[in-house]
């Protein structure tokens, strides 16, 4: 037995050392377009000043989901209210091309679509389920046998919709609280959310640019941000402008940042910053 044991111990070795890494990249943070920066524990606060207010963005660290996304947050000090969502935000590439930026209504219907194959799945996995009670039940009557099958049949099905209906309120509910959707911002407060985007694949040893650019009351802040490889050479540009900690303090002082202490909090899998 242990001879036997050996080998299939060194193959699991070996189909482990052959597992694919799920690729992620960093988002390294630059100081272009007079954009400042206040580093935590490696988690970057990026913060652009115009004359309406400052929009602050918090890249991730460490993106390894299907969707591109970052937190965004504007803070009003104009004597005015301003409506502020994902139409205001767009994103570029080094070469001038869009990336398409996935609003509320965007990702609700993806998730419609989803539950919808589910449920094509469900029904499938019910056919099935009764198909195989029918035949373990062989030997009695055939009404009897067909009554168990409907039954195996409906009860699966059942099931899975209620399971596929739970899944789709909560998705719907997180995309809800998260993504940043469209607010009228009233003087002296701050309103922020998530923006998602189409994912990019980044060879190692490659990196890509993107020019984050954000219209809050008509002035254009632009940021720029570095996607690399994680296990891609890449230092954090030096000389980027520092903010003061007072300044992120007083931007904070707000019901919808008031978590974010001394800066960008230290994030879920040291990648994702959370705005609630």
């Amino acid at each position: 037995m242990k001879s036997k044991l050996i080998p299939m111990l060194l193959a699991t070795a070996a189909l482990a050392g052959c597992a694919s890494i799920e690729p992620e990249y960093r988002m390294v943070p630059t100081g272009d377009h007079n954009v400042g920066v206040r580093f935590s524990r490696g988690n970057a606060a990026m913060v652009s000043n115009g004359p309406a207010g400052a929009v602050m963005l918090l890249p991730v660290r460490y993106n390894a989901t299907s969707k591109m996304f970052f937190a965004l947050a504007a803070f009003n000090t104009s004597g005015r209210p301003i409506n502020f969502g994902t139409e205001d935000v767009r994103i570029f590439l080094e070469d001038g091309s869009p990336l398409y930026v996935q609003d509320f209504n965007y990702l609700r219907h993806q998730e419609r679509v989803k539950a919808q194959r589910d449920i094509n799945a469900a029904w499938i996995d019910a056919g099935v389920e009764g198909y195989l009670a029918y035949q373990n039940t062989e030997g009695l009557p055939d009404r009897t046998r067909r009554q168990i099958a409907y039954r195996t049949a409906s009860g699966a099905y059942a099931v899975d919709i209620a399971t596929i209906d739970s899944r789709l309120r909560h998705a719907m509910s997180t995309w809800g609280r998260n993504v940043l959707q469209t607010t009228t911002i009233d003087s002296g407060s701050a309103f922020g959310g998530y923006i998602f985007a189409d994912q990019l694949m980044i060879p190692e040893g490659t990196r890509r640019q993107i020019v984050v650019e954000v219209n809050f009351a008509g002035a254009p802040h632009r940021f720029t941000l570095n996607l690399v490889p994680s296990g891609t050479d890449f230092p954090v540009p030096s000389g980027i402008p520092a903010v003061p900690g007072q300044t992120i303090q007083a931007m904070q002082r707000t019901p919808e940042t008031w978590h974010w202490t001394d800066g960008p909090p230290p994030s879920r899998a040291d990648g994702v910053p959370v705005i609630e």
